[in-house]
């Protein structure tokens, strides 16, 4: 008797949350608020906003041991900033011909890419259903890598805070290299994630080691303007 009570109980608080699904066995979605970053932010920093998106991914997940599908939809916002391949490579003497307009300036467009995700946490009765909230920063590189292009030789260089959405949260930096315009570029890579009302707030700054954008990304961190539930 005990056992059907608590059954029953458990069942109530899942359908009161709205799940209704986790117990019929029908795909449950759950859908977050955006993240973006506000525009004073984005002006200062020479960002503009290139892409702002919904995405979906249905998972099979499992709740009081029974399998069940979660489609979790995020919000991406997208910000670059186009540059030179002379900026990118920080090489002196290309830079020095094309001002003196011996060369060509090879422009190379999204030289700079600040990437902001809000992704729900998807928690029912305690247990959190979406997986993001549990990502390795590596596996968040891997996860935006379509917008931040791929990252190789990867590694972890040091940990510093910086303020968003009115707390301080570790920032992971990384060295790394990408492929731009045919040559291989050192880039460093910046992430953080973190819980805010309800969603996984997630951003990943990328830009070629000869810019010194980490003032940059860390205004963009602070910009960053979310509501959840």
């Amino acid at each position: 008797m005990r056992r059907i009570i608590l059954t029953a109980v458990v069942a109530l608080l899942v359908v009161s949350s709205g799940c209704v699904g986790l117990i019929t066995g029908e795909t449950v979605e759950f859908e977050a608020n955006d993240a973006s970053v506000e525009d004073a932010e984005v002006d200062s920093t020479d960002y503009t906003l290139n892409n702002s998106s919904e995405r979906s991914i249905t998972r099979d997940v499992s709740f009081l041991g029974q399998e069940r599908t979660i489609r979790i939809v995020n919000q991406l916002n997208r910000h670059t900033k186009n540059g030179t391949l002379a900026e990118a490579t920080g090489n002196e003497t290309l830079a020095l011909a094309v001002e003196r307009d011996r060369v060509d300036a090879t422009n190379v467009p999204d030289l700079a890419q600040f990437v902001v995700v809000s992704s729900p946490g998807a928690k029912v009765l305690g247990q959190t259903l979406n997986p993001a909230a549990s990502w390795s920063n590596e596996r968040i590189l891997e996860q935006v890598a379509d917008q931040t292009g791929k990252l190789n030789d990867l590694d972890k260089e040091e940990t510093r805070t910086a303020e968003s959405l009115g707390e301080d949260r570790n920032v992971s930096e990384f060295s790394a290299t990408t492929n731009m315009k045919g040559k291989e570029v050192d880039v460093r890579a910046h992430v953080v994630s973190y819980e805010h009302e309800g969603d996984v707030i997630i951003a990943v700054g990328v830009h070629p080691e000869a810019m010194d954008e980490e003032d940059n990304v860390d205004e963009l961190l602070e910009g960053i303007e979310h509501s959840g539930d």
